[in-house]
């Protein structure tokens, strides 16, 4: 690595770093709106693909590890991978223990993301010659499906039998796919990230809209206005080890290893959602069950980021998984001015130890300044962002990036079919569908949609 592309890795880790600290902390921020953009516009300024990825890693360090802040102070998430930790921190304030979920959470981020490199970087070397096989397309009913689909196949089915209403998951697979599939046809274009952001926006949607219905508004106004309190917190150690307790931290590195592998075709969110509801319902303790979901939810968030961005991106050069097709979808979009993926143009220019010390270089400066400013300043920063940010102009702002996204993507009739999408998801939500079956779906929906069309029935 040459003096300059150091200098520009540890400049960008840096700012990265900075910014999504305060995005992370920011009451309802979504992933895909707020990382896809930005590394995308880097990628369209010129910036070498590498110190973009260099940046996305910092990015997912610093957001994943501010973004469960608001929820222990406040029982309020900031981004959207933070919301399936709030049961945990309800139950954990009520028990005064709003300041041991806060610092057991910053750690295990920590625990996570570096389980998750050690872990997805050492399977992603040896897999590198696989994947030209999983990219294969086999012909099924007249139909080119590719290998990689059947483990997206896979998992869905596994996400959609573990959702609170499994029967009503498994029926939405096929009928949303058709939605997605029948509003791409009407643009005429393979649309995904404004679905991918419709169905993230699902639950407010349906709610904001449920506010035009008379008898759904009296309901909601009954419920009064919200109190948000931010408990005090006491001193933090600065050895993230000596937080954790030894069972917390081998479930963390365990889970952590595990998800960060099924990250590379299953949904994220399903992940936390399933794997943080396993571990309090084997608890007989309550308290305890809740400490451990908060907790291993938080290594899992950084697993998964990293393993669903990582494996696809080296072994299988598709956006296999929800992550992929997500946040870091930049990755695998066409570049004109470099005439290939920046994927393609990573694995062609620079071999496999710069693109791992890059990467390592980047948690390594995201979390040595994160970790100390989160530890000592995260109740001030949560109460500044609270105070200073309006709720009501951040969810306004996150509508109007989606509305503009949808109508760079098929104009007028963009917008009302992510409306749609939006609408459908929010429903299936509150019926007790996993958003992460949604997200799955919208993946597989091509390949589902042909299989399906091509059955001799």
């Amino acid at each position: 690595m040459d003096p300059l592309s150091l200098l520009l890795t540890l400049a960008l880790s840096a700012i990265s770093t900075l910014l999504y600290i305060f995005i992370g902390i920011l009451p309802g921020t979504d992933e895909t709106a707020t990382m896809a953009p930005i590394a995308l516009t880097l990628l369209l300024a010129g910036l070498d693909p590498l110190l973009v990825l260099v940046w996305f890693i910092a990015s997912i360090a610093a957001f994943k590890m501010a973004d469960s802040i608001p929820v222990a102070l406040a029982g309020i998430p900031g981004g959207v991978m933070a919301v399936p930790q709030v049961p945990d921190a309800l139950v954990a304030k009520e028990r005064g223990l709003a300041d041991t979920i806060l610092r057991k959470g910053i750690a295990a981020s920590i625990v996570g993301q570096v389980v998750a490199l050690a872990v997805t970087l050492s399977i992603s070397y040896y897999l590198m010659p696989a994947g030209e096989w999983l990219r294969t397309a086999d012909v099924v009913l007249g139909v080119k499906v590719a290998r990689w689909f059947w483990l997206v196949l896979a998992g869905l089915a596994v996400l959609a039998l573990t959702s609170r209403s499994r029967y009503v998951a498994l029926i939405s697979i096929p009928s949303f796919a058709l939605l997605i599939q029948g509003l791409r046809g009407v643009y005429g274009r393979p649309i995904f990230v404004s679905f991918f952001l419709g169905i993230t926006i699902g639950p407010m949607i349906f709610e904001l809209l449920s506010m035009l219905h008379k008898d759904l508004r009296q309901a909601y106004v009954r419920r009064g206005m919200k109190e948000v309190r931010l408990v005090k917190i006491g001193k933090i150690s600065l050895n993230p080890l000596k937080i954790l307790s030894r069972d917390e931290l081998l479930h963390c590195s365990t889970w952590s290893a595990v998800t960060s592998v099924l990250a590379t075709v299953m949904s994220p969110v399903g992940l936390t959602i399933l794997i943080g509801d396993l571990l309090r319902e084997s608890s007989k303790d309550k308290t305890r069950g809740a400490v451990l979901a908060y907790t291993v939810r938080d290594a899992i968030k950084n697993a998964t980021y990293i393993g669903g961005t990582l494996i696809p991106l080296l072994v299988i050069g598709e956006p296999t998984g929800p992550m992929a097709a997500g946040p870091a979808a930049p990755f695998f979009q066409k570049l004109d001015s470099i005439g290939m993926t920046p994927r393609d143009y990573i694995l062609s220019r620079y071999d496999y130890a710069t693109i791992v010390l890059m990467i390592l270089l980047a948690t390594a400066v995201s979390f040595s300044i994160a970790y100390p400013i989160l530890v000592k300043y995260s109740r001030k920063l949560t109460l500044a962002v609270f105070k200073r940010v309006p709720a009501e102009a951040l969810y306004g702002l996150f509508i109007a990036i989606v509305i503009m996204l949808s109508y760079y993507d098929a104009k007028i009739a963009g917008i009302f079919g992510t409306l749609v999408v939006s609408l459908v998801s929010g429903a299936l939500w509150k019926l007790g569908v996993s958003l992460g079956v949604l997200f799955m779906t919208l993946v597989a929906a091509p390949t589902l949609v042909s299989l399906l069309t091509a059955l001799p029935l």
